[in-house]
Parts: structure tokens; C-alpha cells; sequence
């Protein structure tokens, strides 16, 4: 795996400005809902931004998260988010030969209990849905990375058009560590951030949207301060991953 990490980050070093690739998949916090111009704010626009300054590299990138997305809303066979990913890959792969990197962070409508495609999903769904929709990428994007993100706290009483509430909060740190036993199984997987979700948890008020809900004001999505912070844990990630 360390062979492969080199060859792979040997692309972003050394001099001159070189090509980096990086797709987003993820829910409505990687899509930036709520943000009023989310294609300035959304945490993937920082990211990417961080990631150029990083490598000092012409960063291509694309944002293919979506609103109320679950593990099983991205599976190839179901053909609804899948299909947006397979357009991205396309458009960078006719702009670069830079492998691509996956920056992935679902699970937080899976942890609800009513609402998004297949929730609740169990640990054993969550994980082979996630093999599912990697190994479909890689026949894809031959020589791609993956780096999974983890999914980001919110309030325990967080129940909007969807029910999560407590349950749904520990469902959802349930899993953190299918993603670490993905990340240590597989050589194209990394961990990336686990810190964010701490950070949220302290820092809700200031950098999440105050939401009304069915058990009073909720808080689940970064405001445009929240999606600066949580796009320096998500790069911080990336980096420390591929590096």
C-alpha cells in the first residue's frame, strides 16, 4: 500500500503546476443545501481551494453530493445519484490523466430511522453498500483513492421531513468504525477527517443553520462559517490520507 501511495501522490509533488482530481459524494452538507449561493460556499468549493494551495495544482473537481442522500441512493444499480457521478468521472478524465480522488461522506441519512431510501441502514448494509459503489467506480476510474470522511454531528433532536433524533445519532456513530475497518481492509481506501464531528458538536450554534423541526429547532447543516470550517477538516483529511 505504501508503494502505491507514493506513485500516487508523486503526481502532486515536485515543481510545476500539476493536474488534481477530486470528487465529492455525499448528502445535502457536502451539496451545501440551505446556502443561498452554494456553488461559493459549499464545503467543496473550500476544499478544493485548500487542496490547490496544498499542491500547488490546477485542482478539477466536481460536487455530486445531493440532498437526502443515502449509501443506497449512490448505488449503481438503482440508477439516481450513481449516474451524476459517472458524468462527472467523464468530464474530469477529458480534462485530465490525474487519478481521481473520491472524497466521500455519507451516513447521515442512512442513520435516520424514517425517511431517506433503505434507513435505517444496519452497519453490514452501510459497508457493503459502500464496496458496491467503490468497486463500481474503480472499473471506472482505474487507480482512483477514496477518502472517507466522517459524517459530521447533529442535534439529538434533528427531525425535519426525515426522523433521526437519538437513535439516529448513535446509529450514525456506529458507523465511524465500518469506515476505519474499510480503510485498514482495502489499499484504495483512507481515512480522512474524524475530527469535524467534535468540533460541530461544541461549536453548533455559531456554525450550523438554526432549523425548525417537529421536536423544536434542530441543527444538522454547516451555515457558510461552518462549511469554511468543515472544508479545513475535510482537506486536512485528504492530506493526510494521500500523504
Amino acid at each position: 500500500m505504501a508503494v502505491m501511495l507514493l506513485a500516487f501522490t508523486a503526481a502532486y509533488a515536485g515543481g510545476g503546476k500539476k493536474d488534481f482530481a477530486i470528487i465529492y459524494i455525499g448528502n445535502s452538507i457536502t451539496y451545501g443545501a440551505i446556502h443561498e449561493q452554494r456553488d461559493v460556499t459549499a464545503p467543496p468549493v473550500y476544499t478544493s481551494q485548500i487542496l490547490a494551495k496544498k499542491y500547488k495544482a490546477n485542482v478539477i473537481w466536481r460536487n455530486c453530493g445531493w440532498s437526502g442522500a443515502t449509501t443506497y441512493d449512490f448505488l449503481p444499480s438503482h440508477k439516481r445519484y450513481f449516474p451524476r457521478v459517472e458524468k462527472a468521472i467523464k468530464e474530469i478524465q477529458a480534462e485530465t490523466n490525474a487519478p481521481i480522488v473520491f472524497s466521500i461522506m455519507l451516513g447521515t441519512n442512512d442513520s435516520a430511522s424514517k425517511g431517506p431510501t433503505g434507513c435505517p441502514v444496519s452497519n453490514e448494509n452501510y459497508k457493503n453498500n459502500l464496496i458496491t459503489i467503490m468497486e463500481a467506480l474503480k472499473k471506472l476510474a482505474p487507480g482512483a483513492k477514496f477518502v472517507f470522511q466522517r459524517p459530521i454531528w447533529y442535534s439529538p433532536n434533528t427531525y425535519n421531513g426525515a426522523e433521526y433524533l437519538l437513535k439516529g445519532l448513535n446509529r450514525l456513530n456506529g458507523y465511524t468504525p465500518v469506515l476505519e475497518e474499510l480503510a485498514a481492509e482495502r489499499a484504495d481506501a483512507m481515512m480522512g477527517d474524524k475530527d469535524a464531528y467534535a468540533y460541530f458538536e461544541k461549536n453548533y450554534e455559531k456554525y450550523c443553520y438554526h432549523e425548525p423541526g417537529y421536536a423544536g429547532t434542530f441543527f444538522l447543516h454547516p451555515n457558510p462559517k461552518g462549511a469554511k470550517k468543515l472544508a479545513k477538516y475535510w482537506a486536512e483529511g485528504i492530506i493526510d490520507a494521500l500523504d
